[in-house]
């Protein structure tokens, strides 16, 4: 789905924006470096993906820059809630076709109680968040505003500018921040009418007094009155006071109120600051807070390998016979000596090629039974006149045509492991890549070969472009990947012989190969993950209708690690997520999920035209460790499994840890490099060893004849 709205964001804002896919709590659109960010949601329907998608388009086309965006005297979010009804009015006037997404997808969101809705008379809310709710739901939510609401209102849904958006917002704040000093006003109003209510209940229970004698009352009378006096005179002194008082601080408080021009702050645009008695967008502070809650915890989204990343881990055949040829030189300056080859070169390439030769008859017997299974045979047609003489024998009167379907353009791309562990098998499988390059070439398929390992002489120069090449975001560790080309269909003849030969000579001086080949870790999975960009590559240079990929290892890739970015989180999560070609794929850190993520990942890459192989090269203490992982608790297909190795030297897996088939191979057991067992005896040999001898020497070629047929079969 992210591929396909990835596309779909681009065509909408009618430039080539970065679409990203992260750890983020919501979509948004950096409007400066015109990047779109997609948050891995819990639930994401694909009507809430459009509108996300839709929503931040509308951004990327007609909201200015951030520092534009901010009003002076306005709380953002009252400018988030305008602008937003703004950019959706234009980007649905301008692709129609989104307004019932939009529709159905905020229609999910209320549900989900995004905007804090819930259990709660929207009617009752205050004007913004209304607005709010009116605006992202439409007719889908009844809301009532008074008639001095209604003015505001439209005056909001009309909004075609930017400039629009500031005057309305200046409106707003001017109006709803008098409102609610109206309202601060009225509750202190009503405070002294209950204290009038109070002193008036007092003078009344004063009244029902019961009176006096008056009996010593004359002088306290006389008292009375000047007392009376006095507090009068006091009480009246006291009013005169507090009322020049009170207009004083009027006076005083007004003349802050008002700026340079007479105009009260409250409704300036020149302020900086809102004023803080403002209602608060309650539904803009939920929604914020409520899209935590639905980012998707449970995993943490890696980016995959971008194409700028590729390239730069990339290196061409002729960089790596360069690097070949400089380094030979420096060996001889040195004085390394080698020994000559046990097998030359001459001799290896005339064996290998007999194998080579059975492997094509295979292959193009397979061809020819796919064209001659799908041939399809005329019945109608004009008459047959060299056939009306056996008109009453034979009804078949009319020419027949025959035609063949076409037979599948094919091509192959290899990876070859080029770990530590592989130093004792590698002469092995460097004979199997030879043996393949040369079958390519016999029946004349474009192929690319590339050794993989991990750099241990990468640069911080190469790892900071790396890391800017996925816009610092948390994604997969393949800093250390060395993607190595080795062969490839469209290196000349003169390449490509001094491919093969130094190719051949890397056998015997091991401990001494270039930096560039030197072995390392098993990055199979950073491989694989480069391995979509090959192929695409290749599909494009090469018109294949059937892609074969071939693995040659000798064990499990390293464990799926990151690298933490701007959008990274503590990294509690034992699970991820990554984007590879539009998959959601999920990968686990988990001790025993290495084999797991590897299959994931390759079936990710691949796609329906891709046939899968691996050639998975182990001594006998791993073929017991694939028999038990491969076959747990099933003894009688292990016992079955060990006949077939004893029998071929080959274990022929299908459907297995992603790929089609594997081939599990003891070292030298069995191979298409043409290499059998020398059929050597002693003169003083019996009749038994003569005997064993031969059988061994059969042997090894019987191997070799299984495994080429098995993997014709596959190609094919």
């Amino acid at each position: 789905m992210f591929s396909q709205k990835s596309v779909l964001a681009r065509l909408l804002a009618n430039e080539n924006i970065s679409v990203q896919q992260g750890n983020f709590e919501t979509a948004f659109f950096d409007v400066e470096n015109r990047v779109l960010g997609l948050p891995l949601w819990k639930e994401m329907s694909a009507d809430v993906y459009d509108l996300l998608v839709g929503h931040e388009v509308g951004h990327a086309l007609y909201t200015p820059s951030i520092e534009k965006i901010k009003v002076k005297g306005v709380p953002f979010s009252y400018v988030n809630v305008i602008e937003d009804i703004r950019i959706e009015k234009k980007v649905l006037n301008k692709y129609p076709g989104l307004v019932n997404n939009f529709k159905r997808g905020y229609k999910e969101l209320v549900d989900i109680d995004l905007f804090g809705t819930k259990d709660k008379d929207v009617n009752e809310m205050g004007f913004m968040d209304r607005l709010n709710i009116k605006a992202k739901g439409r007719d889908l939510v009844d809301i009532k505003f008074s008639e001095e609401e209604q003015p505001y209102v439209d005056m909001a849904m009309d909004v075609e500018t930017f400039e629009d958006v500031e005057n309305v917002c200046h409106e707003l704040v001017s109006w709803l921040g008098q409102k609610s000093e109206d309202q601060d006003q009225s509750e202190e109003n009503a405070m002294t009418s209950d204290q009038l209510q109070d002193l008036i209940d007092q003078l009344k229970d004063e009244d029902q007094t019961p009176p006096q004698s008056d009996e010593g009352q004359s002088d306290e009378d006389e008292n009375g009155e000047e007392s009376n006096d006095s507090s009068s005179n006091s009480e009246e002194g006291d009013e005169e006071g507090e009322e020049s008082s009170s207009d004083a601080k009027a006076t005083e408080t007004e003349d802050e109120l008002e700026d340079e021009d007479g105009e009260k702050s409250i409704a300036s645009k020149g302020a900086d600051n809102p004023p803080s008695d403002l209602p608060e967008v309650e539904t803009d502070t939920a929604q914020s807070n409520n899209m935590s809650d639905l980012v998707d915890d449970s995993c943490t989204f890696l980016q995959g390998m971008t194409r700028q990343s590729f390239e730069l881990l990339k290196s061409d055949y002729k960089t790596v016979l360069q690097s070949r040829v400089a380094h030979d030189i420096k060996l001889d300056g040195l004085g390394y000596l080698f020994d000559e080859p046990e097998v030359s070169y001459d001799s290896f390439m005339a064996e290998t090629k007999q194998v080579v030769n059975l492997m094509a008859k295979e292959f193009e017997m397979r061809k020819a039974a796919f064209r001659s299974s799908r041939a399809r045979t005329s019945t109608k047609g004009s008459l047959d006149v060299n056939k009306l003489h056996a008109y009453k024998y034979d009804d078949q009167l009319f020419k027949q045509v025959t035609t063949l379907a076409d037979g599948k353009n094919h091509g192959m791309i290899m990876l070859v492991d080029y770990s530590g562990s592989m130093y004792q098998r590698m002469p092995a499988v460097m004979r199997q890549t030879m043996a393949l390059v040369m079958f390519c070439k016999r029946v004349n398929i474009p192929f690319e070969v590339y050794g993989f390992t991990s750099r241990r002489t990468n640069t911080s120069e190469i790892k900071e472009k790396l890391k800017a090449a996925s816009s610092n975001l948390t994604r997969f560790d393949y800093d250390e990947l060395q993607l190595n080309q080795l062969f490839s269909n469209k290196m000349s003849k003169s390449d490509f012989d001094l491919g093969m030969r130094t190719f051949y000579a890397q056998m015997y001086k091991l401990r001494y190969l270039p930096a560039m080949e030197d072995f390392g870790s098993t990055p199979l999975n950073a491989a694989l993950l480069a391995t979509q960009y090959l192929i695409q590559d290749f599909m494009k240079s090469n018109p294949v209708h059937k892609l074969n990929l071939v693995t040659l290892t000798d064990g499990e890739s390293d464990r799926v690690y990151l690298k933490y970015g701007v959008d990274g989180t503590t990294g509690v999560s034992r699970d991820y997520a990554m984007n590879i070609k539009g998959k959601k794929v999920s990968l686990s850190t988990g001790w025993a999920e290495g084999r797991n993520n590897t299959a994931k990942i390759l079936n990710a890459v691949t796609g329906p035209n891709v046939t899968t192989a691996n050639f998975f090269i182990c001594d006998r203490r791993d073929f017991k460790r694939e028999l038990y992982t491969i076959l747990p608790y099933n003894y009688s297909e292990q016992q079955a499994a060990r006949k077939e190795m004893t029998k071929n030297g080959v274990w022929v897996v299908e459907k297995e840890s992603g790929y089609d088939r594997r081939f599990i191979m003891v070292d030298k057991s069995a191979s298409m490099s043409g290499e059998t067992d020398d059929f050597e005896i002693e003169s003083t040999a019996t009749p038994a060893q003569i005997a064993r001898a031969f059988k061994k020497h059969s042997g090894s070629k019987k191997g070799n004849r299984v495994v080429t047929k098995k993997f014709a079969e596959l190609v094919a």
